[in-house]
């Protein structure tokens, strides 16, 4: 038994399940490999540059706070990378009101013209908004497989009788420490079933209510069929491209839930559990183990940090928890 299962066992009632980690980046970035946001901006400069010169110049990205505390920000600030890569689906949270609004108000028909423009405004926004798909599925599928876990080592002591939920889509805890598929639920998917969308974006790019809110606003126009529908299309297959279906997941994540024993401990490694993935804690796993034993995993631990989890576990009415370092879970501490 490793000493940190030692530590957090829970007594003779203690069983196979009582231990469930929460792997996020940090974990990736822990071992060493190349997983951050940056990463991904220095991949594209070198394989589709112009992708990431048309994000960096897309003026309807989302405004990102709380950036300068995270790990990924200080090594794109080291780099002279556009802050806005360090949180980057929370950027992806566009602005579609506005732009759609901005594009249609200079390429509205113009009757008064030989070609009125009855396609300028679908084919702006489709130029607008052509690199999004390359950005978070087709290219964002071929760095992360292009990412090496080969030559990691395992040097964190982690409990033998743990299951976990992994952020993350690299194989690292399949082939870095042999953790068998059953024991693991990659919630955004993985790289090993080449099938699987890699789920990358932001929440707030539902297309279904950008559909509505756009059919609403502009379904009564004389140009609505003739014109805007096709806008219309290409906005929200962009938004499709750019969306991450948290509540979507909820299924699979309460099935996995379902087939383990009682939790008694939460390990949460290097996940930021109070931003883009924030809902998955409020909505399923608070409610769920609110009485275990939560421990929140830091690369390295900071006032604002510890502030930052006071206030989620204040919020989640978590009363159980406390903030460690990796330190405690490396192999051969005691």
């Amino acid at each position: 038994m490793s000493s940190i299962e030692q530590g957090w066992r829970i007594g003779a009632e203690s069983d196979t399940g009582s231990c469930l980690l929460i792997i996020g980046n940090g974990f990736d970035l822990y071992h060493g490999l190349a997983t951050g946001y940056s990463d991904y901006h220095d991949w594209l400069v070198d394989h589709d540059e112009q992708v990431a010169t048309d994000f960096e110049t897309f003026c309807f990205a989302a405004e990102c706070s709380d950036l300068e505390g995270s790990l990924d920000y200080i090594r794109s600030s080291a780099k002279g990378v556009d802050p806005r890569w360090c949180s980057l689906e929370e950027s992806l949270g566009i602005e579609w009101d506005d732009l759609c609004y901005e594009t249609l108000n200079h390429t509205y028909p113009d009757l008064t013209e030989d070609n009125p423009g009855w396609d300028d405004f679908w084919i702006e926004l489709h130029m607008r908004l052509e690199y999004l798909k390359k950005l978070t599925r087709d290219h964002f599928r071929e760095w992360v497989e292009s990412i090496d876990v080969s030559k990691v080592k395992p040097v964190l002591d982690l409990p033998d009788t743990a299951s976990f939920i992994t952020f993350n889509y690299t194989p690292t805890l399949e082939y870095v420490y042999g953790v068998l598929p059953d024991r693991i639920l990659h919630i955004h998917g993985s790289v090993l079933n080449k099938d699987e969308l890699l789920q990358f974006g932001s929440p707030d790019n539902n297309p279904f209510e950008l559909q509505k809110m756009l059919e609403d606003k502009y379904g009564m126009d004389d140009f609505y069929g003739a014109t805007i529908q096709q806008g219309v299309t290409v906005a929200c297959d962009r938004c499709a491209d750019t969306w991450k279906n948290i509540e979507g997941n909820y299924d699979a994540l309460n099935h996995f839930l379902d087939t383990l024993a009682n939790v008694n401990t939460v390990i949460i490694m290097g996940n930021s559990c109070d931003k883009v993935d924030m809902p998955y804690y409020r909505d399923v796993l608070a409610p769920r183990y609110r009485d275990a034993k939560w421990v929140f995993c830091e690369h390295e631990s900071n006032e604002d940090k510890e502030y930052d989890i006071d206030d989620f576990c204040r919020n989640l009415a978590i009363p159980n928890y406390r903030v460690t370092d990796y330190e405690e879970f490396k192999k051969g501490h005691v």
